[in-house]
């Protein structure tokens, strides 16, 4: 009997029309993980992707030594993909990174309930799997009705998207400035005359602070690839076009803001 063939794979751009949550959709997927079977844990996984912009790898391996509570710091490993005892292994960049208050409140609770070294554990008492990371984000973006599929990586764009827009929101700048910046210092696009004026005109001191915002958000992330840092500051803009309306009191902001 011949094998039949796996199931042809929808794009996500057919599944979906963008791939980020605005903040009102960030809550309702974080309230709807309180109704499901692990509501303590879930819910720290959704808040945690957001607020440190986790990739699934990076948080599927953190462990609760990990976490220091008395200086509201967690300590990330930022890598791709899970270690791989065959191949030798790169040095990931390790960030210490600030927590939020909703962030240490819900990893309190968690710690009530620890039952292994791993800071998101299975019910079988081992390292939660990136394959049921995806399946506990996804169901909850069904619970919470929200009219797309939801992954992981969803909460973590959504998350450099608001940080970019705290970044940049002081500097005034539009998203043409943004894009006249960028191809200006890391690409090699030739300028119309306009633009080599339009370039001119932004102020030097807005300069310098579009490339520090550019240099803390790749800190930040542990993104190698300046392309891909851009792409993220850029994204700003569709979570808040014109960079207006930041919530800075937002629940899961830190209260002291820095990258």
């Amino acid at each position: 009997m011949p094998k039949s063939l796996p199931p042809h794979k929808t794009p996500f751009s057919q599944r979906r029309d963008r791939e980020f949550l605005y903040l009102s959709e960030v809550d309702a997927l974080v309230a709807a993980l309180g109704s499901t079977r692990s509501p303590t844990r879930n819910q720290a996984i959704a808040i945690l992707l957001f607020c440190q912009a986790l990739q699934p790898a990076e948080l599927c391996w953190l462990r609760w030594r990990d976490v220091d509570f008395a200086e509201k710091i967690l300590r990330v490993d930022r890598i791709r993909s899970k270690p791989d005892c065959q191949q030798p292994q790169t040095q990931a960049p390790v960030n210490l990174q600030l927590l939020c208050e909703a962030e240490i409140d819900i990893l309190r609770q968690l710690e009530e309930q620890r039952i292994t070294d791993w800071l998101f554990a299975s019910e079988r008492k081992q390292r939660l799997s990136e394959r049921s990371l995806h399946h506990i984000i996804q169901q909850a973006g069904a619970i919470a009705n929200l009219p797309f599929p939801t992954h992981p990586y969803m909460l973590r764009r959504s998350g450099l998207y608001y940080r970019a827009a705290i970044l940049l929101q002081p500097l005034g700048l539009t998203l043409r400035q943004c894009c006249l910046l960028w191809n200006w210092h890391g690409t090699t696009v030739e300028f119309s005359p306009q633009e080599q004026e339009d370039y001119r005109a932004i102020d030097p001191a807005t300069v310098t602070a579009f490339k520090a915002a550019l240099e803390k958000l790749k800190a930040f992330a542990g993104i190698a690839v300046y392309q891909n840092v851009v792409d993220y500051l850029l994204g700003a803009f569709l979570l808040f076009p014109r960079l207006q309306g930041i919530s800075q009191d937002y629940w899961l902001a830190l209260n002291r803001w820095y990258i």
